[in-house]
């Protein structure tokens, strides 16, 4: 049996306590990109502030705006939304990363899911 001091002891809960410092790093779940932005009202509309947000995002939603031709008038909507009481919020996509095994009972190095050796 092996005798320990106090200075074992304590060199060995000062190790303790630098290895909980340094956990296990959690693998994420999901992969955030960007996906465009929303409008929100940066306080409570009045009813004609509301009116003329919602004639600007109508007059948005008509245009495509990967077309080169309507670059202008988006750029001309687009400032006239900006003096209203609105800000832009950007909007993320998320997508969920897919950890599955293909076939949960045998490897396809070994001959799993329905390979021409075992059928």
């Amino acid at each position: 049996m092996e005798l320990r001091t106090t200075h074992d002891g304590m060199l060995r809960a000062f190790g303790l306590l630098l290895s909980q410092g340094a956990r296990k790093q959690v693998a994420s779940k999901f992969v955030y990109r960007p996906f465009g932005s929303a409008i929100h009202a940066s306080r409570r509309l009045r009813k004609h502030e509301a009116d003329a947000v919602n004639a600007i995002t109508d007059q948005l939603k008509l245009l495509d705006p990967r077309d080169d031709a309507n670059t202008e008038a988006v750029e001309k909507l687009l400032k006239e939304l900006a003096k209203q009481p609105v800000k832009f919020v950007p909007l993320k996509l998320e997508q969920r990363i897919d950890r599955s095994k293909s076939y949960p009972y045998r490897s396809t190095k070994r001959g799993g899911r329905w390979t021409s050796a075992g059928r």
